[in-house]
């Protein structure tokens, strides 16, 4: 079983290397490069065995515009794990190890774009049913909320924003 942990500056290059094996190409390790260096990530996770780094979840600092007033929220991206250790659980508990501290840190609203089955199954729902959208085009179930702490949401609709780290993403 693999060890979930808080990321260390020492990990690093391992998880570029992972999330460029993950995903495929170099724009999440460069989105998680940028929010490092933009001191946005509140919490970050990875998933080890043996000191290999076999996953990581980001959980950053973004809002959404509520009429005049700007809401602070998380946003949860990127989620990778190694294509070969998929399907084993390890994205479902870095998830969850992520959510939990993000509790213990005070965090109250998280923000994902991704499957809804897959973490539907942590009480994500789309976030349209919170009066919120998204500020580009996303298939609505795949734009999704939780509330942390429940009501956070009650009082707040309009745009997420994103920060500039977020622009090459596709």
């Amino acid at each position: 079983m693999s060890l979930i942990r808080e990321e260390r500056p020492e990990d690093a290059e391992a998880i570029g290397a992972m999330l460029v094996t993950a995903f495929g190409r170099q724009a999440e390790a460069r989105l998680v490069e940028r929010l490092r260096a933009s001191t946005r990530i509140v919490c970050a996770m990875v998933a080890e065995e043996k000191s290999r780094v076999l996953g990581h979840v980001v959980f950053s600092l973004i809002a959404a515009e509520s009429g005049d007033s700007v809401i602070p929220l998380l946003a949860l991206a990127p989620l990778a794990v190694l294509p070969a250790f998929q399907r084993l659980g390890i994205g479902s508990a870095l998830v969850s190890a992520g959510l939990a501290r993000c509790r213990e840190l005070g965090h109250t609203r998280v923000i994902v774009i991704g499957d809804a089955v897959f973490y539907g199954r942590f009480g994500f729902v789309p976030a349209s049913s919170f009066g919120l959208s998204c500020p580009f085009p996303v298939p609505v179930e795949a734009f999704m909320a939780i509330e942390l702490e429940p009501g956070v949401f009650a009082q707040v609709s309009g745009v997420v924003r994103y920060g500039n780290e977020f622009e090459d993403l596709e």
